[in-house]
């Protein structure tokens, strides 16, 4: 698994049920970009991953994982650079590079445009 390729989607928030009810509730998840976590807005409803992003997350042609900013941080911490969040990262063995910035998640507004960046990105490659 050395040589493979994997796409971290890296939420500006942290793991667990209650925190995910508290970044709703409070708008830091949301798809305008004044929150904290456009990612988490985009591709989540209040009860979980929309499907129509778990759809496409399951027919990428490459592995992808979500993680919470505890979690990455708690995986990848002492090997990060200065990563902000919420970010997309391709992981290959220990290098970790940024595919999709945190201002481009930014400027998504909703989650066709996240879909297309993704496409766009994934077919430059």
């Amino acid at each position: 698994m050395q040589g493979q390729r994997n796409l971290l989607f890296i939420y500006n928030t942290d793991s667990g049920a209650l925190q995910g009810f508290k970044d709703f509730s409070s708008g830091k998840a949301d798809s305008s970009g004044a929150g904290a976590c456009t990612l988490m807005g985009i591709t989540h409803s209040p009860v979980g991953m929309k499907k129509e992003w778990k759809r496409f997350c399951k027919d990428l042609d490459i592995p992808s994982r979500p993680l919470h900013r505890n979690e990455f941080l708690a995986e990848f911490g002492s090997r990060q650079q200065k990563i902000t969040f919420p970010v997309v990262l391709t992981q290959k063995g220990t290098e970790l590079e940024i595919f999709i910035s945190t201002d481009e998640l930014n400027q998504c507004r909703d989650l066709n445009d996240l879909i297309l960046l993704m496409k766009q990105r994934l077919l430059f490659e």
